[in-house]
C-alpha cells in the first residue's frame, strides 16, 4: 500500500468518525428537546391536578390528563428508539487509530 493510499484510508476513517460524532450530537439535541417536552407536559398535568383539588378544573380534566400521560409515553418511546438506533447506526467500521490501520 502506497503512501497516498494510506492517506486516503486515514482521511476516509476520519470522515466516518466525523459523521458518527455529528449523528450522536444530533441525537443528544433531539433527546434534550423530547425531555423538555416531557417536562412541560408534567407541569401541565400538575396544574390540572392542583385545579382539580381546588375544584377549579375544567370538566374534561381527567381526559386531558390521560391524553398528556399518553403523549409522555409516546415521547419516551421515541427517546428509547433514538438510543437503540444510535447503538447500531453510523458507527465507524474500524475503531483502530489511523497509525495502527496503516501498518
Amino acid at each position: 500500500m502506497g503512501f497516498l493510499d494510506k492517506m486516503k484510508d486515514a482521511a476516509g476513517k476520519a470522515a466516518e468518525g466525523a459523521k458518527h460524532a455529528t449523528a450522536v450530537g444530533k441525537e443528544k439535541i433531539e433527546d434534550a428537546r423530547l425531555q423538555k417536552k416531557i417536562g412541560d407536559l408534567c407541569q401541565e398535568i400538575g396544574a390540572l391536578v392542583v385545579a382539580k383539588k381546588r375544584n377549579e378544573a375544567p370538566a374534561d380534566a381527567d381526559s386531558q390528563i390521560d391524553a398528556k400521560v399518553a403523549e409522555i409515553a409516546e415521547l419516551e418511546k421515541q427517546m428509547e428508539s433514538n438510543s437503540a438506533d444510535a447503538g447500531s447506526d453510523d458507527k465507524p467500521a474500524d475503531d483502530k487509530p489511523a497509525e495502527e490501520a496503516a501498518s
